[in-house]
């Protein structure tokens, strides 16, 4: 990795990862509690140097944006935040977000179009909308920089079966190679070649009108440190269809990036801001890179540690030095004669493996924090009889996750 000259940088570009501005994980004392109490800012105190100096900064906005009054009372609305979220997002130099992802309509279109709306109001571009009318899929953002236009593009592949109306939205894409259901006995008949015609169409249609493409996925098997092989294998398509730079989401993890034709693909930059307790998902890191007049791309990541409290702040060295060594467990695979690991099954084995771990610390958690919040015990309690309801589906026979 080369450090580019002050003659030679171009764009600066800071891209972070997943973004949740509500409570996910325990209802009442996740981000949107602590945004309450503490103000939206409190979240971006710590890293705001460290984003303020970009010309475009980006991140996957995983949640959603509602009033007090607009909130249903008697059912808090998990991923979902305050709109002052947003402006704190723009006063630290939040220039565009994607929506493409799989909890995007968590509370249906209405909360949906109310989000794109406040955003939009706040100044921040949204990618990822689906474009229902002229030559794309997914509507591009291209903004313009240095008299560059750098065209962005975003999509789902996650959960798209999960919210049926989803479609009407966001960009979504049902043709991947890579297998996101719960039935591993599915047999993927589509190639590289001949899936996601769409993503592949609009790359090559944006590439004709601006001077830099971003493709902005949500993508991969959650918890793990690697991205499976059809990933790595779509992420060699679009480049071959003309994308500058992949900059991935959906993981909650870090997993490393790799360079195609020159181009570099980051595919997960883990969590930003989100409530989950595991140390090992509260690992993070801002990407840093330079666009430079050739269309090369310098980089580097500026490791984040995401604390108990849900605010990032930089790492230090001891945290630095373990974030740097997850960056690399992706490449130290590919160096295997054996790399089974990448295999979509055994991938999809270790994503449920940890996917089981983190239920269990989350259910553990909410029996800690509860001599403090008695609160939880209706949660507790409701989580009980929903555990019941999963049993009698599984003694059924009917395939559930809890």
């Amino acid at each position: 990795m080369n450090i580019s000259t002050a003659e030679t940088k171009l764009i600066k570009l800071k891209a972070v990862g997943d973004i949740c501005p509500g409570d996910k994980t325990i209802m009442g004392l996740g981000s949107r509690s602590v945004s309450q109490q503490l103000g939206a800012d409190y979240f971006f105190n710590e890293i705001r140097e460290l984003l303020i100096d970009a010309d475009i900064v980006l991140g996957n906005f995983e949640g959603l944006l509602a009033k007090q009054s607009n909130r249903n009372d008697t059912s808090q609305l998990s991923f979902c935040g305050e709109p002052d979220f947003v402006y704190a997002m723009k006063r630290v130099g939040f220039t565009l977000v994607t929506v493409a992802n799989n909890h995007t309509l968590e509370h249906g279109p209405k909360k949906f179009e109310e989000t794109v709306t406040i955003l939009e109001r706040a100044g921040i571009a949204v990618c990822g909308l689906r474009c229902n009318s002229g030559k794309y899929y997914s509507k591009p953002v291209i903004v313009n920089v240095n008299s560059w236009k750098i065209g962005f593009l975003a999509y789902n592949w996650v959960g798209v079966d999960k919210f049926p109306e989803a479609d009407r939205y966001i960009a979504q894409c049902r043709d991947s190679i890579v297998n996101y259901t719960w039935n591993r006995d599915k047999q993927d008949t589509i190639d590289v070649i001949h899936a996601n015609l769409n993503v592949i169409n609009d790359i090559k249609t944006l590439k004709q009108e601006t001077d830099f493409v971003v493709l902005l996925p949500h993508w991969g098997y959650e918890f793990i440190n690697y991205p499976p092989k059809g990933v790595v294998n779509e992420a060699k398509s679009f480049v071959e269809a003309g994308a500058d730079m992949i900059i991935g989401s959906h993981p909650h993890v870090l997993q490393g990036m790799e360079f195609f034709d020159g181009k570099p693909v980051f595919y997960s930059l883990g969590n930003f801001i989100f409530d989950f307790r595991p140390s090992f998902l509260r690992d993070s890191a801002i990407l840093s890179a330079e666009i430079l007049i050739d269309k090369k791309v310098n980089y580097q990541y500026l490791p984040v540690i995401i604390d108990k409290k849900f605010q990032p702040r930089p790492a230090n060295a001891g945290e630095a030095n373990r974030i740097n060594k997850l960056l690399s467990i992706y490449e130290t695979i590919k160096k295997k004669t054996d790399c089974h690991l990448l295999e979509d099954d055994s991938a999809y084995k270790a994503y449920e493996k940890n996917y089981n771990k983190i239920k269990i610390q989350n259910i553990l958690h909410h029996f800690l924090l509860l001599p403090k919040h008695p609160q939880i015990a209706k949660v507790i309690f409701r989580k009980f009889f929903s555990a019941l309801d999963l049993i009698g589906f599984k003694l059924r026979g009917k395939a559930v996750r809890w």
